[in-house]
């Protein structure tokens, strides 16, 4: 078996739950009650003793483990400790498929035997007896899409705020209000963040033109081995923010041209990109395409932003993003060329990535051969007419070039 699958620290800032079976957490009872001596140290040892989860009426019977990040393992359970350290026999990796979106329950589950394993307790938080229990749909998921007009409030009130990353903010959904009145209308974070700020600003822009809304025609150029969480996420992001996905096979170039050969009418697309990513320093909030690349006008509303200023955003208006970033990536490719990030390694447990204190070590995760760009969900608009008149603060240009 893989040695990262099942020794996954998940993130640090993970639920209180995961650590209930660890006495170490509950051993501050009756300080000072010195004159009991022994009996009093015996009775304290007891008590934690009670506390704790006991696990020995379930020896060589078969248990259901659940850790942070989704991953699943059922299995006879030969032995423990007292930090929920696992060893299980006739393993099984478990698998889902994406949610239904009405019901939350998986379509498709699928089980990949692995024998004797040794699971880490800390990663754990979920542990059940497979007989006498059965799975049900999630009662708490959110079947319903974001209410678009509280998500555009939200955000624009954020962008109000005199802070570093609402002036940020605020110059993105110029540039995305631009791009929007020129031409009417990527799982990564850049990309992610990005999607949250464009139903902001286009809900805004269908108010003001008395628009009705419409599914967001966008597009996901897969690797040949992509993450199962990257591929669950966007699944999900799809009746989040009402999008019309189109799935291509990369790299990145042929997905695009597979997709302008559908769409040709298409003149510009939304692309998560930052100054500081590879190839980015050229770039200006309005950039065409490369000469051998489909043509597009490449909108890029994040280019000014810093690994921190994304991380800011998502966490400071709540923006759910994919798990992987709460196991220590901090950059997405493949499965190949992606692993976790080493600067997130802190006492044997990885970090969520919004912790890295060097922005500098972003891509350390990924493979110094790699020339993969993030996974993209990008918003591809059809052409309309208009006219752009916003300005920003920033040294670039927030209008869109003239027509030709």
């Amino acid at each position: 078996m893989r040695g990262d699958g099942y020794y996954s620290r998940g993130g640090g800032g993970g639920s209180g739950g995961q650590r209930r079976g660890n006495p170490h957490h509950n051993h501050h009872h009756n300080k000072g009650d010195a004159g009991h001596g022994n009996d009093d140290r015996d009775h304290k040892e007891k008590k934690k003793r009670d506390a704790f989860f006991d696990l020995k009426k379930y020896s060589d019977k078969r248990i259901h483990v659940k850790f942070m990040g989704g991953r699943e393992v059922a299995g006879i359970l030969k032995g423990f400790d007292q930090l929920l350290n696992i060893v299980l026999d006739d393993a099984e990796e478990i698998t889902h498929g994406p949610e239904d979106q009405e019901s939350g329950a998986s379509a498709e589950e699928k089980r990949r035997h692995i024998g004797l394993v040794v699971l880490r307790g800390p990663s754990i938080i979920l542990l059940s007896p497979t007989d006498g229990s059965e799975e049900i749909a999630n009662p708490f998921v959110q079947a319903d899409q974001l209410d678009l007009a509280l998500l555009s409030k939200a955000v624009y009130d954020f962008a109000g705020e005199p802070t570093d990353i609402g002036l940020k903010v605020a110059s993105a959904l110029r540039v995305i209000e631009a791009a929007l009145y020129r031409y009417g209308f990527n799982g990564g974070k850049d990309c992610t963040i990005l999607m949250h700020l464009i139903r902001a600003a286009l809900h805004k822009y269908n108010v003001e033109y008395d628009l009705s809304s419409k599914p967001l025609v966008s597009i996901y150029v897969m690797y040949k081995k992509t993450f199962s969480e990257i591929d669950d996420f966007v699944d999900q992001s799809v009746g989040r923010y009402d999008l019309d996905l189109i799935k291509v096979n990369g790299p990145m170039k042929q997905g695009l041209q597979s997709f302008k050969d559908s769409y040709p009418e298409t003149k510009a697309i939304f692309v998560g990109t930052r100054g500081d990513d590879p190839h980015g320093k050229k770039l200006e909030y309005f950039s065409k395409t490369d000469a051998d690349w489909p043509e597009f006008m490449r909108v890029n509303p994040v280019l000014d932003w810093t690994f921190e200023d994304i991380w800011g955003s998502i966490r400071g208006m709540g923006v759910r993003y994919c798990c992987l970033y709460d196991q220590g990536y901090t950059s997405l490719g493949d499965v190949d060329s992606t692993k976790r990030n080493p600067a997130l390694l802190k006492d044997g447990c990885y970090q969520p990535a919004w912790s890295l204190v060097d922005r500098c070590l972003e891509r350390s995760g990924r493979s110094s051969t790699s020339t993969d760009e993030d996974p993209l969900l990008s918003v591809l608009p059809l052409p309309a007419s208009g006219n752009a008149n916003c300005s920003t603060n920033g040294s670039r240009s927030v209008e869109p070039p003239e027509k030709e």
